[in-house]
């Protein structure tokens, strides 16, 4: 279902949205500063723990939940606008998890997977033809628009189902996990906010981004790379646990 709802929202929001260069470089350069600081500073984190051997726990340190979580929170406090800036931090996130992610768990990129997700496609559709300036009939819009609507609640469901299936074992590896992904995402932001100087809804949209909880999809890359796939469930579990008294919090803080 989300490879046909969620296409069909980032469609729509690259399409319909009113964005500026400068935001947009603004939002994938800071997209890279966080996923950078997750991979250096988790790093030296993880050695110190003495879990450096670990190297698959890099994932949900550096890599945010860029959908199941934030579209529902962004749609709802920010709007369409909104949206269509996540969707940037969401194309830069999934990009660079299928490729380098998959690098650090197996030692080589594997772009063919990357190229196989349909809001990749979506996307590049939607920027061509933002691009060439053309707008696409209303009767097209229309289905588009309507299969869109129904990418928030899947994704919800599809997060909550997740997270139902998951058991917090390994905690010392979920602590120190965690707590890197939001110290990470901290330093991050602190580097991003001073030399970016990103003001507005774009400001928002990065701070809510680096502070998100660590991505489900890693889970699915350590299982087929034969990782300690356990571990990384229980670090995104415990992650996801921590948001619920964060996000509530720091969207009040974003108003």
């Amino acid at each position: 279902m989300t490879n046909v709802f969620l296409p069909c929202l980032i469609f729509t929001a690259i399409i319909e949205a009113r964005i500026a260069g400068s935001e947009v470089l603004d939002l994938v350069f800071g997209t890279l500063i966080q996923i950078g600081c997750g991979f250096g500073l988790g790093y030296l984190g993880l050695r110190l723990m003495g879990l450096q051997a670990k190297r698959e726990l890099l994932l949900p340190i550096a890599f945010v939940n860029s959908s199941n979580l934030p579209f529902p929170l962004v749609l709802a406090n920010f709007g369409p606008d909104g949206l269509a800036r996540a969707v940037l931090c969401y194309l830069t996130t999934s990009v660079l998890l299928f490729s380098v992610g998959n690098m650090v768990l197996n030692g080589a990129a594997r772009w063919g997977e990357t190229i196989k997700e349909p809001t990749i496609w979506a996307a590049a559709l939607a920027a061509v033809l933002r691009a060439l300036e053309i707008e696409p009939p209303d009767a097209v819009l229309r289905p588009v628009r309507l299969a869109s609507t129904a990418a928030v609640p899947c994704m919800l469901f599809v997060f909550g189902d997740t997270l139902a299936r998951t058991q917090l074992l390994a905690t010392r590896e979920a602590i120190t996990t965690t707590a890197l992904r939001y110290l990470t995402g901290a330093a991050a932001l602190g580097i991003s906010l001073t030399f970016l100087r990103p003001d507005g809804m774009v400001r928002s949209i990065l701070i809510l981004y680096a502070l998100l909880p660590s991505a489900v999809a890693s889970v699915i890359l350590a299982r087929r790379a034969n990782r300690d796939g356990a571990a990384l469930a229980a670090a995104i579990l415990l992650a996801t646990l921590v948001s619920i008294g964060l996000l509530p919090y720091l969207l009040a803080r974003l108003h």
